[in-house]
């Protein structure tokens, strides 16, 4: 596969044609390079394309106009095919404004085939075709130019080999029935909410806001909101604009002016001197809020008489069902949401906790078992033949 002809397309005149080709296409590989080091927003270096045979590798610092190329990438009848595709996406929507969809995410799909919860593109490369791909790459400098012929072999071999790892994955989700899966897993990526950034809420991404509550807490809000603004404007990393370290800090304070922020550690003169007073406004409106409009942490779980017993059996059913199902249980629940769970457990009355294996295909395979464990309608046993757990129904007269 690595002998398919490689287009280098660096001009709208060698564009026009590859696009019609690209239309051609029943499915299509994509991959993109970027760099996001030095800038809020991903600066867009490369795209590589594959199908029906060919690559094309597309130069957008070269080109001002990929308006054809979004089209033929936004056409419902092509499907996109991508490798944690999150990111990529990403560019797509800055760019174009628009969802490359409909796609398919091979990391999404190998997690619901057994292969694990992030597996990398090479290392799923050579289980399922044996090619072991070059990694001399793997930092290059994308926006560099004039690009090395090994540069571009590498680009093109990330969708060139994507073809057949798309192929064999589709192949088993068709043959084990979870097609619907990936559609249900790739819900969050085809959503254009996705790609929106909402300011009230980064907050909740700010390291060590756990240890904030109260108005604190909503303080951390606006901040966190105003340094989202001022990085976007600027396009640089929002802990260029200000550390995390810092926020809280600053959200924690009680009392805040001028001389305190001078006194903490992460920021300079001359921070304070150009954002000093906006930094106290907005600590100063968080401060004010409304406490009913404060965040909320989610409350603690209390840790009733068999919690932990039964999180212990909540995990091997879980890891049962993972065996059964071949695929990683990681994946089916949790620690976390099994952990609130069998906190629930302890009275079992109410609704159910909101929790993903609770619900969709996961609900399926294994969270209607996890209720059922927990109400005592289903016994985990051991088989006296394998040494192995399995599951029964629960029945009083085996325990007499």
């Amino acid at each position: 596969m690595s002998n398919s002809p490689t287009h280098f397309i660096d001009t709208l005149t060698l564009l026009t044609p590859a696009c019609s080709d690209m239309a051609s296409c029943q499915v299509l590989c994509i991959d993109t390079e970027f760099h996001r080091e030095s800038t809020y927003y991903a600066e867009f270096a490369l795209m590589q394309i594959y199908g029906n045979g060919q690559c094309w590798i597309i130069d957008p610092i070269a080109i001002d106009d990929l308006s054809p190329l979004w089209d033929i990438l936004c056409d419902p009848d092509i499907l996109k095919v991508f490798h944690a595709g999150r990111q990529d996406i990403e560019i797509f929507v800055k760019e174009s404004g628009r969802l490359p969809t409909p796609l398919f995410d091979t990391q999404i799909a190998a997690a619901l085939l057994g292969y694990g919860q992030q597996v990398g593109f090479g290392n799923l490369v050579q289980r399922i075709t044996k090619k072991t791909l070059a990694k001399g790459e793997s930092f290059t400098d994308w926006k560099a130019r004039p690009l090395t012929e090994r540069q571009l072999e590498y680009a093109a071999d990330d969708v060139i080999w994507l073809m057949p790892v798309y192929q064999h994955l589709q192949q088993r989700l068709e043959a084990t029935n979870r097609t619907a899966w990936l559609d249900e897993e790739q819900a969050v990526l085809t959503n254009p909410a996705t790609y929106e950034n909402d300011e009230s809420s980064v907050f909740w991404r700010v390291k060590g806001v756990n240890k904030l509550k109260g108005r604190n807490l909503a303080t951390l809000r606006e901040l966190a909101a105003w340094r989202e603004r001022q990085a976007r404007k600027r396009d640089i990393p929002r802990r260029r604009m200000i550390a995390d370290e810092s926020l809280v800090e600053i959200a924690r304070r009680d009392t805040l002016d001028h001389n305190a922020m001078a006194r903490m550690r992460g920021i300079n003169t001359g921070f304070i001197k150009r954002f000093g007073e906006e930094i106290i406004q907005v600590w100063q409106h968080g401060m004010d809020s409304d406490e009913a409009d404060w965040p909320k942490l989610k409350a603690r779980r209390h840790n009733h008489a068999g919690t932990e017993l039964r999180l212990e059996m909540l995990d091997t059913l879980v890891r049962l069902k993972a065996e059964e199902g071949e695929i990683a249980s990681c994946i089916l629940s949790s620690k976390s949401d099994l952990s609130e769970l069998a906190s629930w457990g302890y009275r079992c009355k109410g609704e159910a906790p909101e929790l993903a294996c609770l619900n969709g295909w996961r609900y399926e395979l294994v969270g209607h078992d996890l209720l059922k464990l927990l109400r005592g309608e289903i016994c985990l046993h051991l088989n006296p033949k394998t040494g192995l757990p399995h599951i029964t129904p629960f029945n009083a007269d085996t325990l007499s």
